[in-house]
């Protein structure tokens, strides 16, 4: 069972691996992420930014489908970079009910919604497509902060 969806451009960092991992107590963390997932380096720093006791897996899209469900009754904490990766996982089977978009930060062509969410247009249409199949999106920096409906925000 997926316990968070969270965008985070900065993946596993202080604040996923020991505020969140905390509320949302898990067995793993999953980054999914198609260019990550063969950089042996990249895998091997994140592995190490994961908590003492926490599984940590890189993998790309297609396999987060197949472990998310072959370890469907596992407490797994999913964190990408790209609210794009969600979607082509959604539409391959995998079951979100709510996503936390937390870290995307400034960029060129890209507009403020929050203090640490900042979207193109190729972005909103994902999030309009994630939110017409009834995925709640929420924006939340840390656990502690209120909730605040995405959608609202656009």
């Amino acid at each position: 069972m997926i316990t968070i969806a969270r965008i985070d451009e900065r993946l596993i960092h202080g604040q996923v691996g020991y505020a969140w991992s905390v509320v949302y107590k898990s067995d793993a963390i999953m980054v999914i992420d198609n260019e990550i997932s063969k950089d042996k380096f990249q895998i091997s720093l994140l592995q190490m930014a994961c908590p003492a006791g926490v599984k940590c897996f890189v993998c790309d899209e297609d396999k987060a489908v197949e472990m998310l469900n072959k370890y469907a009754k596992k407490k797994i904490f999913v964190v990408v970079k790209h609210p794009g990766t969600l979607l082509h996982i959604y539409e391959k089977g995998v079951k979100l009910e709510k996503i936390n978009v937390g870290g995307l930060y400034f960029k060129e062509g890209r507009r403020q919604l929050s203090k640490t969410v900042y979207v193109d247009p190729e972005m909103e249409e994902i999030f309009r497509k994630l939110n017409s199949y009834g995925v709640a999106l929420e924006n939340r920096t840390t656990p502690t902060d209120t909730e605040e409906d995405l959608m609202k925000l656009m």
